[in-house]
């Protein structure tokens, strides 16, 4: 770029030009990233968005000339790449293969709820189909509710040696079924 053409691109970008702004970054852009990923190729794109960050916060105070512009930029780009690093010192990061991230959902995981969900809902319709309703609703307040015998006592209005009994002919029951329908299942499969 010519010394008086850059001096009218820098105030134009200077004023806010989008244009101008849009022809440093072209003039600057390939090079800048090169010298970031040659000094560190995983954070290099990042680090250069910085630069181009601080840059445009800053751009209004700097003067002088291409040159010394040029210099100012790779400047703010070492300063911002020591800064990733120091940062990154202070909590450093295991790498994990991309391959190993399907096997560790995240606590949150939308997938994984889901499919608790879809499991809970199964076993519920299971209960429910298969079980007489007392027995129901015991399993579904000790398993689901978490309760005690003594508290689904209290809530079904059943003594306590009542509520074990009908929960034990309800698990025993559940049981019986999904075994009979697995065996089912293989005597059709071919």
């Amino acid at each position: 770029m010519a010394t008086t053409e850059f001096g009218r691109v820098l105030a134009a970008a200077q004023d806010g030009a989008h244009w101008a702004i849009a022809v440093l970054w072209r003039e600057l852009h390939p090079s800048l990233l090169r010298f970031l990923r040659g000094l560190d190729h995983a954070v290099a794109e990042d680090v250069e968005a910085d630069t181009w960050l601080v840059a445009a916060r800053d751009l209004g105070s700097f003067r002088g000339d291409e040159h010394q512009f040029r210099a100012w930029m790779f400047t703010i780009a070492r300063n911002r790449l020591i800064d990733t690093r120091r940062r990154e010192a202070r909590r450093p990061s295991v790498a994990m293969p991309t391959d190993a991230l399907g096997e560790h959902a995240a606590d949150d995981d939308p997938a994984v709820t889901v499919i608790d969900v879809l499991n809970a809902n199964a076993a519920i319709a299971l209960v429910r189909e298969y079980l007489p309703p007392d027995q129901a609703e015991v399993i579904l307040l000790r398993v689901l509710g978490g309760l005690d015998v003594e508290e689904v006592s209290a809530i079904v209005g059943k003594r306590p040696g009542n509520v074990r009994v009908l929960q034990h002919r309800g698990l025993r029951r559940m049981a019986e079924r999904l075994s009979l329908g697995s065996s089912e299942r293989r005597a059709v499969t071919p």
